[in-house]
């Protein structure tokens, strides 16, 4: 659960359309995971991503927003446009029949650099 996803289809972060970073946000056996976090950030918060090179880069939490799990949109996996760094995490409730949580949190962030 320490462990960050990286959508290789998708761009790198700050290149242009949307980079998409997935990650656990707790576990039963192992407790909070990487984006356990991510349900409290706000418009204007900074998120900080090692790039390759070991370089770090700067985005600007530009939205965040709880989604089904059935209705992620699309625009998440886009590689055009403007350059935007998209976190996903399990949020909402936790389903104990399903075994997971009922929606995802999905953090929007624009370069700052």
């Amino acid at each position: 659960v320490a462990t960050v996803g990286w959508y290789r289809f998708g761009p790198s972060p700050g290149s242009a359309g949307s980079s998409l970073l997935i990650g656990h946000v707790d576990s039963r056996v192992q407790g909070p995971g990487v984006f356990f976090g991510l349900s409290r950030l706000e418009p204007g918060d900074e998120i900080r991503v090692r790039v390759s090179g070991g370089r770090w880069r700067s985005f600007e939490v530009v939205a965040r927003n709880l989604v089904a799990k059935d209705r992620l949109p699309p625009s998440i996996f886009t590689r055009e446009g403007d350059p935007i760094l998209t976190l996903v995490t399990c949020g909402g409730g936790f389903d104990e029949e399903a075994g997971h949580y009922t929606h995802n949190v999905v953090v929007s962030a624009v370069p700052r650099d």
